[in-house]
């Protein structure tokens, strides 16, 4: 691992334990400045739609320019943001810069983007995981850490400002540490001399892709945080009501799926030098994981205590982690080098565009039926994830650019 990846994960584990701080208290704060449900949920839905309609834009803006810059601007200008978001009295305020985040907030697909700049291809399966496995202990010290700070007087102010201060430390990272490497054959030579390529550029360049060519990987990554988005809907409410437990004791669940999820993260590599050496178009492996995540759903569904239940969540997230790392690296064998931040940054969007949909429509499954449905329903999602697996055919065209 060099220099500037060992800062890569530093910044991503600054970025996601920032955001975990603030996360659990922000809908709480919201109901203080007496915010209805139906604002709450906006809040969410402006940030998920301003970074599905930003995420190409800035992930091709950062082909043009050079991922350093984006990361910069846009780590400084979202860390700027957070304690503001902790004085304001007004919810609209709040939302036209939950709004302003959304647009900027990429540092997640930057720093992917970074790996893959960096490395070579068959180090980054490994490094991907490794990333994951940084995500899931940031998620898993974060809420309980920024739950203390909470209780404080003015406590959600506090935490605001510790957010926004990790994320400007971030935007000083990128500064000092991270360089780009020369750009190949992506803009000819008056645009590399020039430092201020419009984003108007980096729209055109969008239109250069050859998008057809990521369609299965998209749809995969679709019905992936489609179900995982499903079954999160309401999380600690339906838990809660099925098992009879506290708060504190759902939290503890979040924890230890959190942590099956960074143990998975870390042994990815071996998963796949053991069992699938040979497949190299991954269609076992997607054919796997999505048909344990579909046998999952369904095991939690029928769970009638919380020992089973538990059960069920390790075969969830093992499966969950697996895909996400595998779908990424997917990706990044097919995408031609000098479009990685258009792709990872559309990638992102498909995400996006996920978090738009499961709200609604686990929200309606649930007043249709009863909440525990949803596990139902993420189970036929994965399903269908199972049959576009049989579909993929082709992958790492990188090889032939």
């Amino acid at each position: 691992m060099n220099y500037q990846v060992r800062w890569i994960f530093i910044a991503a584990f600054l970025d996601l334990f920032a955001v975990s701080l603030i996360l659990p208290s922000l809908s709480a704060h919201l109901k203080t400045l007496q915010a209805s449900y139906l604002m709450i949920g906006m809040m969410t839905s402006i940030y998920a739609a301003t970074q599905l309609l930003s995420g190409p834009i800035i992930g091709s803006w950062s082909d043009k320019i050079g991922r350093q810059k984006i990361f910069i601007i846009s780590y400084f200008i979202v860390g700027c943001c957070y304690p503001i978001i902790g004085i304001l009295k007004s919810l609209y305020l709040i939302l036209f810069l939950r709004a302003i985040m959304g647009i900027f907030k990429h540092g997640q697909v930057l720093l992917r983007t970074m790996i893959t700049d960096q490395t070579p291809i068959k180090q980054q399966p490994l490094l991907f995981g490794r990333l994951k496995s940084v995500a899931g202990i940031s998620f898993t010290i974060g809420p309980a850490i920024g739950g203390h700070i909470a209780e404080l007087d003015r406590g959600f102010f506090y935490i605001s400002c510790c957010t926004g201060a990790l994320l400007v430390i971030n935007s000083v990272i990128g500064y000092i540490y991270f360089r780009d490497l020369p750009r190949i054959n992506s803009i000819d030579q008056s645009e590399t001399k020039s430092d201020s390529v419009g984003i108007i550029d980096a729209i055109k360049n969008l239109m250069n892709i050859k998008w057809l060519m990521f369609g299965e990987i998209f749809l995969l990554k679709f019905m992936l945080d489609m179900s995982t988005g499903i079954y999160h809907s309401n999380y600690n409410l339906k838990i809660q009501e099925k098992f009879d437990l506290s708060p504190k004791l759902s939290g503890y669940t979040i924890a230890f799926q959190s942590l099956v999820g960074v143990l998975t993260g870390i042994f990815v590599e071996d998963i796949n030098n053991k069992l699938y050496k040979n497949d190299e178009n991954y269609c076992k492996r997607n054919l796997h994981g999505f048909l344990f995540m579909s046998i999952a759903y369904l095991g939690i569904y029928f769970a009638s205590h919380l020992s089973v239940f538990l059960f069920w969540t390790v075969i969830l997230k093992t499966s969950h982690m697996f895909l996400r790392i595998i779908l990424t690296d997917m990706l990044m064998r097919k995408c031609p080098t000098n479009h990685t931040g258009s792709v990872t940054g559309t990638a992102n969007s498909v995400s996006n565009l996920a978090r738009l949909v499961t709200p609604l429509l686990a929200g309606l499954v649930e007043d249709m039926w009863e909440k525990n449905s949803t596990n139902f329903l993420a189970a036929v999602i994965s399903t269908i994830g199972v049959g576009i697996s049989f579909s993929i055919k082709s992958t790492d065209l990188r090889k032939n650019q």
